[in-house]
């Protein structure tokens, strides 16, 4: 009894569940995309998109990380090979401005030559010795290339000195800073000459100047050319910076700042001798300061 109970509730349920299932199917087949099942199942997708979506966004990153690892010994490579590219344009950039210069001293050296007139070796300054002893500095030419004790220095910009020792390859020039260094100087407005000495790292001195003398400021100072001298005449030695009188008015102590960049010479002519003078070039006329 009790088994035929348990066969008919099983039969029951059986036929229930296929009842169920053909109504829902006929349910969900009339609503169409409207239907219960089709919006739940939207739903469901929906739900699943964002959890997507945010599952997305967080492994990303994770995933890019990985990647950079993978690649990050091409951009240290790429990185190093930049850098070398700046660095030879740099260099490059560098060589190119240093030859510009050179390229301009010799063109001052040229002028300078041809407007006074004057022979001689270029040489290259290749040591410096600047202290309590002595203001010099050492050129690459030397009795080998004709170069003696004495001769005159100069470089694109005026006066720089003469030469006080030499060897085959090399020779010592004297700067016109030097306290030991001494030349005749005229003032080109006056044409009034005074002597002229070295003050190390100051201005110039020219002393021996006569009270009444007038003196302008920014007034160029050129070697006065004695016979006796070492100097060819009219090279610039610098222009006027400061005018004081001293020994009770007697005399005019002027100062005058170089016309030689002494911080960045690297060029200078050995003065040998005199082109003809059919060959100079007339020196400019001089225009004294207001």
């Amino acid at each position: 009894m009790a088994l035929s109970r348990r066969v008919r509730s099983t039969r029951l349920l059986v036929i229930s569940l296929v009842m169920a299932s053909l109504l829902v199917i006929t349910v969900d087949y009339r609503g169409g995309t409207s239907g219960p099942f089709e919006v739940a199942g939207r739903a469901l997708q929906t739900v699943v998109g964002t959890l997507q979506s945010g599952v997305s966004r967080v492994l990303q990153p994770i995933g890019s990380f990985f990647s950079g690892l993978v690649h990050i010994g091409s951009l240290q490579a790429q990185n190093h090979r930049l850098q070398q590219e700046i660095q030879d344009l740099r260099e490059k950039a560098q060589h190119d401005t240093s030859l510009r210069r050179l390229i301009d001293e010799f063109n001052s050296l040229y002028k300078l030559q041809q407007t006074y007139g004057l022979q001689g070796v270029a040489a290259t300054v290749i040591g410096q010795s600047v202290n309590n002893f002595q203001w010099s500095v050492t050129i690459n030419r030397g009795s080998g290339d004709g170069i003696k004790q004495d001769m005159p220095v100069v470089s694109g910009d005026g006066l720089v000195g003469h030469v006080v020792s030499v060897t085959s390859n090399t020779s010592i020039v004297l700067l016109v800073l030097d306290p030991d260094s001494f030349v005749d100087g005229r003032l080109s407005s006056s044409g009034v000459t005074g002597g002229v000495q070295g003050e190390r790292n100051k201005d110039l001195q020219m002393s021996l100047v006569p009270p009444d003398t007038k003196v302008f400021p920014g007034e160029q100072v050129v070697t006065s050319g004695y016979q006796s001298g070492l100097y060819p005449p009219e090279i610039p030695i610098g222009s006027v910076s400061h005018v004081y009188i001293q020994d009770g008015g007697l005399n005019k102590l002027i100062t005058i700042r170089p016309a030689v960049d002494f911080s960045a010479l690297e060029i200078v002519l050995v003065v040998t001798g005199y082109l003809a003078p059919t060959t100079r070039t007339p020196p400019p006329s001089p225009t004294p300061s207001p």
